[in-house]
């Protein structure tokens, strides 16, 4: 007796399809592995336990001119440079 195995060999597992079938599976779940891992990476990264720095970093032009205004009170620079900086950075 002989049994025959589908069309491609495979017992047609996987709604016909065989080994075709498993692989496109099985890509399906690496490319859901890969963006499970990214999202989780980028969900750590931007989680507020992570510190303070990294927001006032995009703060941008308020942490510069505190920064300036330090300089300037800790004697660091003189008025007309604290001035000229000021200017430059917009305020």
């Amino acid at each position: 007796m002989m049994w025959y195995g589908g069309p491609w060999g495979w017992g047609g597992e996987w709604f016909g399809l065989g080994g075709i079938g498993m692989m496109i599976l099985g890509l399906l779940g690496l490319i859901l592995f890969v963006v499970g891992i990214i999202y989780i990476f980028r969900w750590i990264a931007y989680t507020p336990w992570h510190g303070e720095r990294q927001y006032k970093r995009y703060s941008g032009s308020e942490e510069s001119l505190e920064i300036l205004k330090r300089r300037y009170a800790s004697g660091e620079i003189n008025r007309e440079e604290y001035e000229k900086m000021k200017k430059d950075l917009g305020f």
